[in-house]
C-alpha cells in the first residue's frame, strides 16, 4: 500500500495554493472557478486515499460504506472533469451566458455519469501489490472524461484563441498529459493516476492563466497590469454585465518627464494609487501607459464618486522630490457607450488628454457623442491608411487673384480625402493630424507633390501667366532629413522651375524653425530656388522676429484676423490689421488675404495695398476639371491673354 502519488499531488497543489493566495487576485468568474477546481482536486485526492486504504483494510469498512466512499470519490472526479471543461469553455467563448439548450448540452454528460454512479455496481480487486475498483461506477469517470475531452478538442478547434495560436503548445501539452494519464489509469487501474491528473489540471491553469504575479503590473506593484484589465473587461462584456470604468490619466507627462525623467511619471501613478485612501477598496488597473483606473458595478457607487477626486490638487512626495501631477478623470458606462474591450481601450486612449466635463463634476462623463467621435476618428484612420496605400487622395486648387484685376495669378493646392459610401467629405483639419500621428504624412506629402507637378506639367501652367502654386508643408514633414531630396526629385521629374513652387508653412512651424533639421531643410530648399510663404498669419505667435529667420516671399493673413476686422463692433481689430499689413510690406513681403467673402472686403483690402486675395468670394477649392473651367471662363470674361488651357 503506497500513498506516494497522492501525497506528491497534495504537496504540489499546496504550493500552488500558497502562491495563489499570497497575492491579490482578480475578482472574475474564471478565478472563482479555479478556486473551486482546487477544492475539488484536493477533495478527490483525499477520497482516493481513503479508497486505497479501504482496499487493504476492509475490516474497517462495511460494504455500504466502502461503496459510498467510492461513489463520493467518483462524483468529485466527474465534477472535476466537468469543471476542467467549463473553465476552458468560458475562457474561449465570445459570450459567457448560456442559453438553456447550451447549458443542457454541457451538463448532460455529467448528469449521465451521476446516474452511473448512483445506479451502477462496483467490484474490487485486491492483491498485496495491486488493488482497484471496477464496474459501472468506475466507468462513469471514463465516460465523463471521453465526452468532455472530445468537447474540449472541438471547442479549441473552433476557438479564435486557438486559430490565433494563443497557448496552442500549452493546450496540446496539457491535453496530451491528461489523455495519457487517463489511458494508463484505464489500462493499469492499480496505478491510481487520477490524483496526478487533477494535479496536472490545477498546475496547468495556475501557470498559464491564474498566476497572480502575471496579473501584477511590472512597474506599479500596487496595480494590476494592462493585460489583467483587458481580460477583466473582456469577461464582463462576455457576461453582459453593466459596469463603469473610472480612468485617471496623467496630463503633464512631458513636463514631468523633461524635468525629472521617465521614472518620475510612473512613480506619480504609483504614489497617487498608494496615498489616496479611497482607492484601497478597489482593484486598481494600469489601463494605459500613463493611466490607471478601476471598475464599479452600481449607479449609486458612481454617484458617490462625483466630485470626490481632484488629484491635481495633491502634491506627491516622490523619492527625491515633490511633484504636483495633473490628472484628468473620466467615467465610461459599459456596454451602453462601448461594447467591446478593444473599443473600450481605444476610447480610453482617445480620452486620455481629457474631454470637457458636461456634468460640472470633477469626473468627466464620456457620452455617446464622444464615442461616436472616436469611432469617426478610427474610421478616418482606416480610410487614410487605405488612401495612402492605394493613392486615394484628390488635390483641389483654390484660385488666388490679383487684388486689382481679380485675375487668377496664383493657386493653392489643397489635399482632399473623401469616402463616397459613409464618411463623405473629411476636413484636412481632421485627417492631417491623424496622418502626422500615424507616421503617414511623408507618404501623403509625396503623393500630393507628385499630383501637383503632374497637373502643372499636363497643362503647362508654369508656362502661363501664373506666379506659382502653393503647396503646404507640415512640421512633421520638415523634420524628415530626406524631404528636400524627395520634393526636388518630383519637381525635376516634371521639368518644372523651382521658382514656380511656393511652400506654405504655418506660424507654429516658423517658431520651431530653430530646430536644426527644420532649419536645415528650409535652407536647402531655398538654395534650390523654392519660395516660402507664412500661412495662417495671426493664428499663432504673430511674432515678426520669426519671419526674419526664414525670409518669406509671401505672408498669408488668416481669415480669422480678416473677419474680426470687418466685424463692425471691434474698431481696434481693423487698426491692428492695417498696421500688420504695413509692417509686412515694410520687410519686403507680399501679402495675401485669406477668407474673402464679400466685395466690400476685397475692395477695402485692395485699398490697403494687399496684392493678392483668396476666398469663397472668388472661388471655393476646385477639382482639376472645375479649376480649368474657372480659368477659361475668367479669361473670356476679362479679356486678358488666353491661357489656352482647355486646348491642351
Amino acid at each position: 500500500m503506497s500513498y506516494g502519488l497522492q501525497i506528491a499531488s497534495l504537496v504540489i497543489i499546496f504550493i500552488v495554493v500558497m502562491e495563489f493566495y499570497r497575492y491579490r487576485r482578480l475578482n472574475l468568474l474564471t478565478t472563482k472557478m479555479f478556486e473551486v477546481l482546487i477544492f475539488l482536486s484536493v477533495t478527490s485526492i483525499l477520497f482516493k486515499s481513503l479508497c486505497i486504504f479501504s482496499y487493504y483494510n476492509p475490516e474497517h469498512f462495511t460494504i455500504l460504506s466502502a461503496k459510498l466512499i467510492h461513489q463520493l470519490f467518483y462524483v468529485t472526479v466527474n465534477i472535476n472533469i466537468w469543471m476542467i471543461y467549463m473553465y476552458i469553455d468560458l475562457r474561449t467563448r465570445s459570450i459567457k451566458n448560456y442559453t438553456t439548450p447550451q447549458f443542457v448540452l454541457r451538463i448532460l454528460p455529467l448528469f449521465l455519469s451521476f446516474l452511473m454512479v448512483l445506479l451502477g455496481d462496483i467490484n474490487y480487486y485486491c492483491e498485496p501489490d495491486e488493488a482497484y475498483a471496477y464496474g459501472i461506477i468506475p466507468l462513469s469517470s471514463y465516460f465523463a472524461f471521453s465526452c468532455y475531452f472530445l468537447m474540449i478538442v472541438f471547442l479549441l478547434l473552433r476557438s479564435e484563441h486557438f486559430k490565433e495560436k494563443q497557448y496552442n503548445f500549452e493546450f496540446i501539452l496539457f491535453l496530451s498529459i491528461w489523455l495519457v494519464t487517463a489511458l494508463v489509469e484505464y489500462l493499469c487501474p492499480y496505478m491510481h493516476l487520477s490524483s496526478a491528473s487533477s494535479c496536472v489540471a490545477v498546475l496547468f491553469y495556475y501557470l498559464i492563466f491564474e498566476n497572480p504575479k502575471d496579473h501584477t503590473d511590472k512597474d506599479i506593484s500596487s496595480a494590476f497590469s494592462r493585460y489583467a484589465f483587458e481580460y477583466t473587461v473582456q469577461e464582463f462584456f462576455k457576461l453582459r454585465r453593466h459596469f463603469w470604468v473610472i480612468n485617471f490619466s496623467l496630463q503633464n507627462v512631458e513636463a514631468i518627464r523633461s524635468t525629472y525623467g521617465q521614472k518620475a511619471c510612473i512613480e506619480c501613478l504609483e504614489k497617487a494609487i498608494q496615498t489616496i485612501p479611497e482607492f484601497k477598496s478597489y482593484n486598481i488597473f494600469r489601463t494605459l501607459e500613463y493611466s490607471f483606473g478601476f471598475i464599479i458595478n452600481s449607479k449609486e457607487e458612481l454617484n458617490n464618486l462625483y466630485g470626490s477626486y481632484k488629484l491635481s490638487d495633491r502634491t506627491l512626495f516622490l523619492t527625491d522630490y515633490m511633484v504636483a501631477p495633473s490628472f484628468s478623470v473620466c467615467s465610461i458606462e459599459c456596454p451602453a457607450i462601448v461594447s467591446s474591450s478593444e473599443g473600450l481601450i481605444s476610447l480610453l486612449a482617445f480620452c486620455k488628454n481629457g474631454v470637457e466635463s458636461k456634468s460640472g463634476s470633477s469626473i468627466q462623463i464620456i457620452d455617446k457623442s464622444t464615442a461616436e467621435k472616436r469611432n469617426y476618428i478610427a474610421a478616418v484612420e482606416s480610410l487614410l491608411q487605405k488612401a495612402v496605400d492605394e493613392d486615394g487622395f484628390e488635390v483641389y486648387y483654390q484660385p488666388i487673384v490679383n487684388s486689382i484685376t481679380h485675375k487668377c495669378v496664383y493657386f493653392e493646392a489643397l489635399v482632399r480625402l473623401k469616402d463616397k459610401d459613409t464618411l463623405g467629405y473629411i476636413s484636412p483639419d481632421v485627417f492631417i493630424p491623424i496622418a502626422e500621428k500615424k507616421g503617414l504624412i511623408s507618404q501623403l506629402g509625396d503623393r500630393v507633390m507628385n499630383k501637383v507637378c503632374s497637373f502643372v506639367r499636363k497643362y503647362n501652367l508654369d508656362k502661363q501667366s501664373f506666379v506659382g502654386v502653393g503647396v503646404n508643408l507640415s512640421g512633421f514633414q520638415l523634420q524628415d532629413p530626406s524631404l528636400p531630396y524627395r520634393l526636388h526629385q518630383s519637381v525635376k521629374n516634371y521639368d518644372i522651375s523651382t521658382k514656380f513652387i511656393n511652400f506654405e508653412i504655418t506660424e507654429t512651424i516658423a517658431v520651431h524653425s530653430r530646430n536644426a533639421v527644420i532649419a536645415a531643410n528650409i535652407e536647402k530648399l531655398k538654395k534650390m530656388g523654392y519660395k516660402f510663404s507664412m500661412d495662417d498669419f495671426g493664428t499663432g505667435y504673430s511674432n515678426f522676429s520669426n519671419m526674419s529667420s526664414i525670409n518669406y516671399d509671401l505672408v498669408k493673413i488668416d481669415k480669422s484676423m480678416i473677419w474680426q476686422a470687418f466685424d463692425g463692433k471691434n474698431r481696434k481689430s481693423m487698426t491692428v490689421l492695417i498696421s500688420i499689413i504695413n509692417m509686412i510690406h515694410s520687410i519686403g513681403c507680399t501679402v495675401v488675404a485669406e477668407g474673402i467673402e464679400t466685395e466690400s472686403q476685397a475692395e477695402f483690402l485692395r485699398e490697403c495695398g494687399i496684392e493678392f486675395l483668396q476666398g469663397f468670394f472668388f472661388s471655393k477649392p476646385l477639382s482639376e476639371d472645375s479649376f480649368l473651367e474657372y480659368l477659361s471662363k475668367l479669361d473670356d470674361d476679362s479679356g486678358v491673354t488666353e491661357l489656352n488651357i482647355l486646348k491642351k
